[in-house]
């Protein structure tokens, strides 16, 4: 079980169904902030709260991330440029 999961909750609401566990929330906007947060996904493999598993599989999706965010900026460096030239 990785850090973002949360354990089974054995109390039930008035409905007798248990609430979902809590989302994880980070701010994923830019590239410094995916670089962060694979920091910490890393630092937690290491200290052993995320599977090696589990953390290689979320280092996998954030890289993907990176690379399109990377991809959005250089196409919009490149549109600039394009219209500088007209």
């Amino acid at each position: 079980m990785s850090s973002r999961q949360q354990p089974s909750q054995d109390t039930a609401n008035d409905s007798g169904i248990a609430p979902p566990p809590k989302r994880y929330r980070c701010k994923l906007d830019s590239a410094q902030d995916v670089r962060r947060e694979m920091s910490r996904v890393y630092r937690e493999c290491r200290s052993y709260l995320v599977d090696v598993q589990d953390g290689s599989k979320l280092i996998f999706m954030l890289s993907q991330l990176l690379k399109a965010i990377e991809t959005g900026d250089i196409e919009a460096r490149l549109e600039a440029l394009e219209a500088l030239k007209k």
